[in-house]
């Protein structure tokens, strides 16, 4: 019957290269085999040890450890001729590591239907439909050689429908990412469908195929302003199949724009060489999105472009985009650092209908590019106590400049909020051990009792001696309700 032959298509349709099948029945759910988001494709899937996103639920659940903000992903990939696939990621950080949620979504969509007479029936669809469940933390061991490591685990559930048929099954993903001695050196292992139920459409059904992976990652001068390289290799070892390999390059130029390129020898349609590239709106929009864009070849069925946005909720790569200009009089005066921020508050004219008022104009301190002047504009406004400062301090808080970052902690530590609490307390996890030490002091002084549980915490898992002793100090302050 005809109907069987094209049910038949539709189901290979869905994968994503040839069948390597060790025998029938053994695999199912090829469509996860696909890779997922235009970064990472870019990057021939080479994600194993590269995860730091909410895309980690897919490639690598240990690498949620990483995140520090709530973080959301959508994918769109136009696949082969009516065939599209949908990827949608969140991620939150926690205390101790982070959740993450994901689905994928694969559309066949729909075709003729004939019965055995070659007479038109109707029509016949298929999708496959994955959910993930994620979770990812982090464990610090004090040792040199391995400093600390993430682990992770996500259970996905499986459903998919071939015309009126339908099938689902669960499956367990684990993951570990070692962090070595060697500075932006990261080692990854990948565990999918570590155990899974049977997919079963008719007779006995199929178990996914278990599939292990490593990966290595190497980030290439990552806090430079100018150019920062990252590379990816990994490995993978499949059950249903011949190993391969992909491999991934991307360079960040001015934090701003990403140009990519990768490679994997898994397949002619899921496969190959591909290009793409990425753009940081943070500067124009003051928020933190992401678009990037994918290019791959299939050869004999076309090309494919996946298109990707990612929004994360309170990390902008500058305050810039969110706060407005200051005034080209006052920066354009041979002035010292230290002295622009009286000069500043002296001139400013009263508010004028119509115009920006003088806090507004305070405000755009914060955007300059010397760091100094951004230093003194946050010491200024700190003095003011008005909550309108909360949020551009937040936002300073991840400036790549230390000094500034600093000087955030301590601003925000005059507000009368509870929000600039937490903000501080959240820099006990920051990964730079200055910036450790100044928040545990910062809470020493004037924290409230409330931030005891956050320094002990950060004491148990504290590895720097210096900080340690930061640590120990704050909590005998609060102690003696100094």
């Amino acid at each position: 019957m005809r109907i069987a032959f094209l049910n038949l298509s539709l189901l290979c349709l869905t994968a994503p290269a040839p069948a390597f099948a060790s025998g029938p029945g053994t695999a199912a759910a090829n469509f996860l085999k696909i890779p997922v988001g235009a970064r990472e494709t870019a990057l021939g899937g080479a994600f194993t040890a590269a995860a730091d996103n909410s895309g980690a639920v897919f490639y690598n659940p240990a690498g949620l450890g990483l995140l520090e903000t709530p973080e959301l992903s959508f994918a769109y990939n136009r696949y082969l001729s009516e065939v599209s696939q949908q990827w949608f990621a969140a991620a939150c950080p926690l205390r101790h590591g982070a959740l993450g949620f994901g689905v994928n979504y694969l559309n066949a969509g729909s075709r003729p239907s004939y019965n055995s007479a070659d007479n038109r029936t109707g029509s016949v669809s298929a999708y496959d439909m994955a959910l993930y469940f994620s979770y990812g933390g982090r464990i610090k061991t004090g040792s040199p050689l391995v400093p600390s490591f993430l682990y992770g685990a996500g259970i996905k559930h499986i459903s998919e429908k071939l015309d009126t048929r339908k099938a689902s099954g669960y499956a367990l993903d684990w993951g570990l990412m070692i962090m070595p001695g060697v500075k932006n050196l990261k080692l990854g292992l990948g565990f999918e469908n570590l155990a899974s139920s049977r997919i079963q459409f008719i007779n006995e059904g199929s178990k996914l195929p278990f599939s292990f992976k490593t990966g290595v990652s190497y980030g290439i001068a990552p806090d430079s302003r100018v150019s920062s390289v990252l590379l990816s290799l990994d490995f993978i070892f499949p059950e249903d199949g011949p190993d391969y390999f992909a491999a991934g390059l991307e360079n960040l130029l001015y934090g701003a724009l990403a140009l990519r390129a990768g490679y994997s020898s898994f397949g002619n349609i899921s496969g190959g060489a591909n290009f793409g590239f990425g753009f940081d709106l943070s500067a124009y929009t003051g928020r933190k999105i992401a678009v990037d864009y994918s290019f791959g070849s299939s050869y004999d069925f076309g090309n494919i472009h996946k298109f990707g946005v990612t929004y994360k909720f309170s990390r902008p790569g500058k305050a810039a985009g969110a706060l407005e200009k200051l005034p080209e009089p006052a920066l354009s005066r041979n002035l010292p650092a230290d002295k622009q921020a009286a000069a500043l508050s002296s001139e400013i004219p009263p508010a004028r209908k119509g115009g920006e008022s003088p806090f507004k104009l305070l405000l755009g301190m914060l955007n300059n590019e010397n760091p100094e002047i951004v230093r003194d504009g946050i010491n200024f406004l700190a003095g003011l106590n008005d909550p309108g400062v909360i949020d551009p301090f937040i936002t300073l808080l991840y400036a790549e400049n230390m000094e500034v970052r600093l000087a955030a902690v301590s601003g925000l530590a005059r507000q009368n909020d509870e929000r600039a609490l937490k903000a501080i307390e959240g820099r006990l996890r920051d990964t730079e051990p200055e910036m450790r030490r100044h928040t545990a002091e910062v809470l020493g002084d004037r924290g409230k009792k409330s931030a005891g549980i956050a320094l002990q915490e950060a004491l148990k898992n504290e590895e720097d001696e210096s900080v340690k002793s930061a640590l120990i100090a704050a909590l005998e302050k609060l102690n003696r309700g100094q």
